[in-house]
């Protein structure tokens, strides 16, 4: 007995759909694409429909009127104007130019010393469809109906170069009139040899001519006025069948951040034992009267302080402590990690057994191991009626420097535009600003060479040192610290054999009573603020260099700089 048909099955039917869809997608994809097509070659059609008409239209003006609207050669042709064929807008620009033929030698070299031969009429169609732009362009010469004549005016040669002085193509070159009439308005592009050559323009001393480009720097001319005496450069002079050459120069922008920093600072972790709130844990121990006393009828005890983890910590300081032992008592204080466990005396000698005998140094400690500290109080008696007491202890640690926010800073180029009434220079690039929330701010300049200053904080180091030497697009960063010193400050500069700043090294000051450790920045400065007038040691280390000890440094008063070289 034959076996009747099978139906589908469910994999039958998905294979199938899936089959129908990749087919039905890359009909689609070709119908979209053939859409498209249809769509650009209709665009670029009416585009070149429209260039037609415009170029018809300057053939039908005469020579004479031959013109721009503010453009040399004046006449009654819009630079820009807009139309829309099929909801596609496009943007025509029309632009018209004497032309010096090289055939009778060109500028000052011109057989008849006219160099305003013909007219070169131009007009760009350019629209946009989605993502893509186009254009369309048509260019024309139109001769005049006689022989070649003089306009009356001159000509206007203007290069525009790099900062190297290289010539630069497709820079925006704008030239303003409006002490002549008509006036001029004109924006043009430099050629590939960067030149923008107009003829035919009309004797003036006013004309302006301002230069720029994406992601460049701008050049430009400036006015005479009570302010700028002599503007450098001014205004062009345009005479009688005479070139009025210019130079502009423009380059990429540059990117110079600045941060700005506190000092770094010594603070000091100090209980006085009024209440128990710096205790983390306690056993058999007791705060009254401030001070840290056996509890009850213990014959020891215990505590620990809350953790110490400053922020930008750059080394531990002075262990302090202040005791009262009767006879028969004890009392002794060691330094803990952040779990309370006693550190080794690899690390700090003499703390097993805890320090009953102050100050301690605690500079050996390396915060790369131990970011963070505890206070261990350990207390011992011999008798139920008598207890040892600790009245106070303080840990000093030095951090920074931090991230200062909101700092007003002003940033001025040398460059100059003139001078007043007085000679003295108006510079072209001054900058008002300030350091953002995050006590950062990056500012888009040109090259050239710029200082800081700060109008309302003293400015202790600027790293790099000023002026900020910028070339085209470049990114500079430089760390400013800043505040107001202390009464009695000392600068550390720490250089190798060859005078090359350190900035890998640590300086370790200290005296009676006082230790701080500060790596040296990345100029090699360590500064350190907020003294004693003292006589201070100074020791300074850095990976693969000796250990060099500087003593006997008074410091008294805003201290000259200290400079040590390491071997």
């Amino acid at each position: 007995m034959s076996r009747e048909l099978q139906g589908f099955s469910l994999i039958d039917v998905i294979v199938g759909i899936a089959l129908m869809l990749i087919i039905f997608l890359a009909l689609f994809g070709v119908l979209r694409a053939s859409l498209m097509l249809s769509t650009l070659s209709k665009a670029a059609a009416a585009a070149t429909e429209l260039a037609n008409t415009q170029m018809e239209y300057l053939r039908g003006l005469s020579y004479d009127a031959l013109g721009t609207i503010g453009g040399i050669p004046a006449g009654p042709v819009p630079q820009t104007a807009t139309s829309t064929v099929d909801g596609i807008s496009y943007a025509i620009r029309t632009y018209i130019v004497y032309y010096d033929d090289p055939a009778d030698g060109l500028g000052a070299q011109d057989s008849d010393g006219i160099t305003t031969d013909y007219k070169i009429g131009k007009v760009v169609v350019s629209y946009t469809l989605g993502v893509l732009t186009k254009s369309v362009t048509l260019v024309s010469n139109f001769a005049p109906p006689g022989i070649e004549s003089s306009t009356g005016g001159g000509t206007l040669s203007l290069h525009i170069v790099d900062a190297a002085g290289t010539s630069m193509s497709g820079a925006t070159v704008t030239i303003i009139n409006t002490a002549i009439s008509p006036a001029v308005n004109l924006t043009t592009f430099s050629d590939a040899n960067g030149l923008v050559l107009i003829g035919g323009a009309a004797t003036s001393s006013e004309y302006q001519v301002y230069v720029s480009r994406a992601g460049y720097s701008s050049a430009q001319t400036y006015a005479r006025t009570s302010q700028n005496i002599n503007p450098t450069p001014g205004y062009l002079t345009v005479a009688t069948n005479q070139t009025t050459s210019a130079t502009f120069a423009i380059d990429r922008l540059s990117a110079l951040s600045l941060s700005t920093f506190s000092p770094a600072i010594t603070t000091v972790f100090s209980d006085t034992f009024a209440d128990s709130s710096h205790l983390a844990t306690e056993t058999n121990t007791q705060v009254g009267g401030g001070a840290l006393t056996l509890a009850g009828q213990a014959l020891s005890g215990s505590a620990q302080s809350t953790q110490l983890a400053p922020n930008n910590l750059d080394g531990w300081g002075i262990l302090s402590a202040t005791t009262s032992t009767p006879s028969g008592t004890a009392a002794v204080v060691h330094i803990g990690d952040a779990t309370g466990n006693p550190l080794p005396d690899s690390v700090l000698a003499g703390n097993s057994t805890g320090f009953s005998s102050f100050p301690v140094s605690l500079t050996a400690i390396a915060t790369s191991s131990y970011p963070t500290l505890t206070l261990l109080a350990g207390l011992t008696s011999n008798s139920t009626t008598t207890t040892p007491s600790i009245l106070d202890w303080s840990l000093s640690y030095t951090e920074g420097p931090a991230l200062l926010p909101n700092t007003a800073f002003t940033l001025t180029g040398a460059k100059t535009v003139g001078t007043d009434a007085s000679n003295t220079p108006i510079y072209k690039t001054v900058v008002n600003d300030s350091t953002d929330a995050t006590g950062q701010k990056t500012e888009s300049l040109e090259w050239d060479a710029y200082t800081l200053t700060l109008p309302s904080t003293p400015l202790i180091e600027s790293c790099p040192a000023m002026p900020y030497a910028l070339a085209p697009a470049t990114a500079t960063s430089t760390a400013l610290i800043v505040g107001t010193p202390s009464s009695n400050t000392l600068p550390v500069l720490v250089e190798d054999s060859a005078y090359n700043p350190l900035g890998t090294a640590k300086v370790v000051l200290t005296a009676s009573g006082y230790a701080a450790t500060i790596p040296t920045s990345a100029c090699g400065l360590a500064y350190f603020n907020g003294l004693t007038a003292a006589a201070y040691t100074a020791t300074v280390s850095a990976p693969g260099y000796a250990t060099t000890t500087i003593a006997a440094i008074n410091v008294s008063g805003q201290t000259a700089t200290t400079t040590v070289i390491l071997p």
